[in-house]
């Protein structure tokens, strides 16, 4: 499917779908005016703060700012990706997607296979536990780590028995290829055949958010064994250890509930504290935090808590993660276990109240990660120098600009160290990478990246030009354009000048990649009583005149500083031909200041 056909697809849906009905699924809404208003379902409030504009086909939250149209809103309320919940709104809307070519078919056919063949290995494993007598020794090893039957089953735990060819027989009986089920990393082949890979294992599948079974991790549950304790499924086309996190279908309700997400590292690190009560706990498979995992879980949440250990391993790994998160636009925040503490062997320990107690006094990672290096720099200013050198890849990656104000303002106090200095180290820092960043913005999104600090004067006209497209042919004759000061929305406005009085589509704010600053527009956008069509020409004209007042100013101080360079240089006629320039410049902005 070409971009452009996609484009078109996404277009046409767009247009056919009632926002409001399908907003209505998931959330009582109640007639307001124009809009429609209910309780948010991405964080718990009593006070509806929840608007969906049927008219303009957004929704936004006025508490927790979550907004976007209706791929975003099933996206996140689903926790699906942007190609899932495109197939299933063309589906409901009649819409022939594009068709795919040969290779995806095929791929998508492999896909199915093997979902299918991980189906029935779950379900094999499953019987095993379950069975009086082969189940035994896991059912017994599950019972003293404090599982309860409801858990277990919940989270469809299994035991693979000490034979050889359990799996490899039971494969065989339901029809599927033990070929592919090896090329799953389930079976092995040696000179005598295929033999099962997991034996005399407690077994952990790994589902992904569509409840399918993508993988397994399995834990030995002989004492003796020498092999390694944990191994888990290959990668494979259905099983991706960096974009896939354990327990996150199961406890997706809990994280949009409560606003965060618990992040550890092992299967029992999930399942003990779950068991003791604690939802919202979930873990990588294996594999140190991804973009992959963050962009999924900026579906459900904006803030993620890392339990970590009480070292140097610790405090390296939560600065990892931390950094990952911010360029996916996720708050990191951290807490320290115990020296010799995992999340297991604490509530174990400990109690679910207290590690729940725990993660309520959790710290924003970029606080903790100071305050640490600080300390241990002491009063030497290399030493402090390098410190602070460290943490400044950790700003570069941050999206929003108000997150990057916030913790300048905050490392320039710990540090004593002026704000511009860190800001210059940040610049410097984005520049020689490249602006490195992960795309988080699903396909069939028109992109406009970000950070952006954005004049509200720009963010108005944005909104306006967006609300009547009409007004596009004024801004145009005004000659703004290349006044405006805010990338993003400069090209933004370039767009909407170019689509006239038709208007742009609605892509073009909800893929600005800057999270604040598309919710703020999509905010503004959505309040009708703002910016009433009656007033919108003067509300424009507003704009024009202070964006042209801020670019007449600032050219005023470079020729003063012209003039200034000038006169010590001893360069007579250049310092006429800047005094003339700079009287026309005076004149013409006394004639604005007068007209307005």
């Amino acid at each position: 499917m070409t971009p452009a056909a996609r484009d078109e697809a996404v277009e046409t849906i767009r247009q056919r779908i009632d926002i409001v009905e399908l907003v209505s699924r998931y959330v009582k809404l109640k007639k307001v005016g124009s809009n429609y208003v209910g309780l948010c379902p991405f964080h718990a409030e009593k006070t509806p703060s929840f608007s969906v504009s049927p008219r303009k086909g957004f929704f936004h939250c006025f508490g927790c700012k979550t907004s976007g149209d209706v791929f975003s809103f099933l996206m996140k309320i689903e926790g699906k990706d942007f190609p899932e919940v495109l197939q299933e709104l063309a589906d409901r809307t009649g819409v022939e997607l594009p068709k795919r070519r040969p290779t995806d078919i095929r791929s998508r056919e492999e896909s199915r296979r093997h979902l299918e063949i991980n189906e029935a290995a779950a379900v094999y494993y499953e019987r095993t536990l379950w069975d009086p007598s082969a189940g035994q020794k896991a059912r017994d090893y599950l019972g003293r780590r404090g599982m309860p039957e409801e858990l277990i089953r919940k989270f469809r735990l299994g035991c693979a028995p000490g034979g050889w060819q359990g799996l490899c027989d039971h494969l065989s009986r339901e029809n599927a290829s033990r070929e592919e089920a090896a090329a799953l990393g389930l079976l092995g082949k040696g000179s005598r055949g295929f033999y099962d890979i997991f034996r005399d294992r407690l077994v952990f599948p790994i589902l992904g958010l569509d409840g399918r079974v993508r993988g397994f991790g399995a834990r030995t549950l002989d004492p003796k064994e020498e092999g390694p304790k944990y191994i888990n499924s290959r990668q494979s086309r259905v099983f991706d250890k960096s974009e896939i996190l354990y327990g996150l279908q199961q406890a997706r309700a809990a994280i949009q509930g409560s606003g965060a997400a618990v992040l550890v590292e092992g299967y029992f690190d999930v399942l003990t504290p779950v068991a003791a009560g604690v939802e919202k706990v979930i873990a990588t498979c294996g594999t140190a935090l991804t973009d992959g995992h963050a962009r999924i879980l900026r579906r459900f949440t904006e803030k993620a808590v890392t339990v970590f250990d009480a070292d140097a391993a610790g405090l390296a790994a939560s600065y990892r993660s931390a950094r990952i998160m911010l360029e996916q636009d996720l708050s990191p925040y951290m807490v320290m276990l115990p020296a010799g503490e995992d999340p297991d062997s604490f509530v174990r320990n400990q109690g679910g109240e207290a590690f729940q107690s725990l993660i309520e006094g959790a710290r924003p990672t970029m606080e903790v990660l100071a305050e640490s290096s600080r300390k241990e720099a002491g009063s030497d200013v290399e030493a402090r120098t390098r410190a602070l050198k460290k943490l400044v890849p950790l700003l570069a990656a941050c999206r929003g600009s108000l997150r990057l104000g916030s913790y300048v303002h905050m490392l320039a106090d710990r540090f004593s160290v002026g704000e511009d200095y860190i800001r210059r180290a940040v610049d410097e820092t984005r520049r020689k990478e490249g602006g490195r960043r992960s795309d988080g913005v699903a396909a069939g999104v028109a992109r406009v990246a970000g950070p952006v600090t954005a004049r509200p004067e720009e963010e108005t006209l944005v909104v306006l030009l967006h609300l009547f497209p009409h007004l596009s042919n004024q801004v145009e004759a005004a000659g703004l354009l290349e006044h405006i000061g805010a990338e993003p929305l400069r090209e933004i406005v370039r767009r909407m000048i170019g689509a006239g009085s038709q208007g742009a589509d609605r892509t073009l704010l909800t893929g600005i990649e800057d999270q604040e600053l598309k919710n703020r527009l999509i905010g503004m956008s959505i309040k009708d009583d703002v910016y009433p069509e009656d007033k919108a020409e003067y509300l424009l004209q507003e704009c024009v005149v202070k964006i042209r007042r801020r670019h007449l100013k600032t050219e005023q101080r470079r020729l003063t500083e012209g003039i200034q360079q000038a006169e010590r240089e001893g360069k007579l006629q250049e310092i006429q031909r800047l005094q003339r320039d700079k009287i026309r410049l005076d004149r013409e902005l006394r004639a604005l200041e007068a007209a307005s």
